[in-house]
């Protein structure tokens, strides 16, 4: 199970609302703003208010969210809901469940038909998802980032980490229709995470990072851009020695794993040869190794 770095790094949660008072069976207004929260167990508030779904309709709801404004047509909808054994898949069921959900959440799916075919979609009207929100905001941090703000990039980056809450999509672990959208959205994180931590670092705070990025390097032991940003900030901060144990240490862990430390084992010859870079310094043999790594998307 992956370990979430929010978890043991103490990174925001959004704010509660202020109204968290559950409404069941009353439907509500077409023109209440609907939030979504997938990036943990699924929340959703309409008007401010809690809305409280059975484990059949959150399956229904998460289902539409993964289509991220794409309709399904009935039939797919029908077997997709019939893999998680908390449905028959029969179309006259999947319909009771389409009016249920309305019923609770007006306005929320609609309707199309195509050559004869009826399709289901999540409204982009009028329906805020913490997904989208999220890939949105990382977007624009990995952009700032690229562009040579990273102080705007980290505050932009930290705004996004901050919408996550746990596993993403929980409630539709293991459904074969959230497996796509569950893996982009962990691998988004990871970027951010690591992106944040960049940012961070070329504002200077090469110091102040490092503890995080020995959390990370414990949590993600293959993952070659975290032990490349931990030693090129382990020896910024004027610890080369600490910096040439953790390369060590980062190239038997990727070897572990049984993949390609060549990266690795140069940036461990820059470090025991002095010739890693440090701002300020030029360029020199170990230019390739600096702030803007291969891992992090820019």
């Amino acid at each position: 199970m992956l370990l979430w770095p929010g978890d043991s790094l103490d990174f925001r949660t959004p704010e509660a609302s202020a109204q968290d008072v559950p409404v069941q069976g009353r439907p509500l207004a077409a023109d209440v703003m609907v939030d979504i929260g997938v990036l943990g167990l699924l929340v959703v508030q309409a008007g401010g208010r809690r809305v409280r779904l059975g484990p059949v309709l959150k399956v229904l709801l998460l289902a539409l969210v993964c289509a991220r404004g794409d309709h399904i047509p009935a039939g797919r909808l029908a077997s997709l809901m019939s893999e998680t054994g908390s449905a028959d898949g029969s179309p006259a069921t999947l319909r009771s469940h389409i009016a249920h959900l309305r019923r609770e959440i007006a306005g929320v799916i609609v309707t199309e038909r195509v050559a004869g075919v009826t399709a289901y979609g999540l409204s982009v009207d009028g329906v805020r998802v913490d997904a989208w929100r999220f890939t949105r905001k990382i977007a624009d941090g990995m952009r700032e980032l690229h562009d040579g703000d990273p102080r705007r990039a980290g505050d932009t980056l930290r705004s996004a980490i901050a919408l996550w809450r746990g596993q993403p999509l929980a409630d539709a672990a293991g459904r074969a229709f959230a497996r796509h959208e569950v893996s982009q959205l962990e691998s988004t994180y990871r970027a951010a995470i690591l992106a944040r931590i960049q940012a961070d670092a070329q504002c200077g705070l090469h110091s102040a990072v490092i503890g995080e990025l020995e959390a990370l390097a414990q949590a993600w032991p293959a993952d070659e851009a975290v032990h490349e940003l931990l030693i090129a900030c382990l020896y910024r901060s004027g610890r080369a020695a600490e910096a040439a144990r953790a390369c060590r240490a980062a190239v038997q862990a990727v070897q572990a794993e049984g993949l390609d430390s060549r990266r690795l084992a140069a940036l461990q010859a820059d470090v025991l040869n002095g010739t890693l870079p440090v701002p300020g310094t030029g360029t020199g043999a170990g230019a390739s190794h600096g702030l803007t790594l291969s891992g992090v998307p820019r």
